[in-house]
């Protein structure tokens, strides 16, 4: 059996890979795998679920995601680390090209084309935050090059007001930030899309 990505998946799969999602290629021969993780308090816990429903079908039959929970001592805050990975498979294996360079993520260069509200959707729910009345988006895997391109997609096709921020905490790496005036644009493009545990980062 043949197995695809359908459009529909192939939309979210974009926002993912923007975040925290990975492609693994174990052998320069083998096909690739999608792997998923997330790390932080338990409020991340029904994305990831939802993550997780959505490629459960290219996961082998009797294959679980690995969740780990623990408290910190300052705050005795509950945070845990939830991850699967699919099965090594030829329709993963054809996207690679486009995301990864010496075995390093990149963003395609046909960004525009592929990034739609729904992956917008996904790309926040995994790295956005709130920062004031806008939002940050993180892309601290990324080259300056690669951010480059993904900020003239978001004023070019999304006419989003958009900055270069660098986070003074974390040596001052670069995150992308949509502008309050903006804000208004951006709920009407993802709000049906972002799950309801999630809605906090964009009101």
């Amino acid at each position: 059996m043949v197995i695809l990505i359908p459009d529909n998946i192939k939309e979210i799969l974009t926002g993912i890979l923007l975040s925290d999602g990975h492609l693994q290629r174990r052998s320069e021969k083998g096909n690739v795998r999608f792997m998923f993780n997330q790390s932080g308090k338990l409020n991340k816990r029904p994305y990831f679920e939802l993550v997780y429903s959505l490629f459960k079908f290219y996961c082998s039959k009797d294959s679980e995601y690995y969740e780990r929970i623990w408290k910190t001592k300052e705050t005795d805050e509950e945070y845990s680390s939830v991850s699967f990975a699919t099965m090594e498979l030829p329709c993963f294996t054809e996207i690679y090209p486009f995301w990864y360079l010496n075995r390093k993520k990149r963003v395609p260069l046909n960004i525009k084309e592929l990034l739609t509200p729904v992956g917008l959707a996904h790309w926040i729910m995994g790295d956005g935050s709130k920062q004031n009345k806008g939002l940050h988006l993180s892309v601290y895997a990324f080259t300056p090059k690669d951010i480059k391109l993904l900020l003239d997609v978001l004023e070019t096709k999304f006419n989003f007001k958009c900055t270069i921020h660098r986070h003074s905490g974390l040596k001052g790496k670069p995150r992308i930030y949509i502008w309050e005036e903006s804000m208004v644009k951006l709920r009407e493009l993802v709000s049906s899309h972002v799950i309801p545990s999630m809605q906090y980062k964009i009101i």
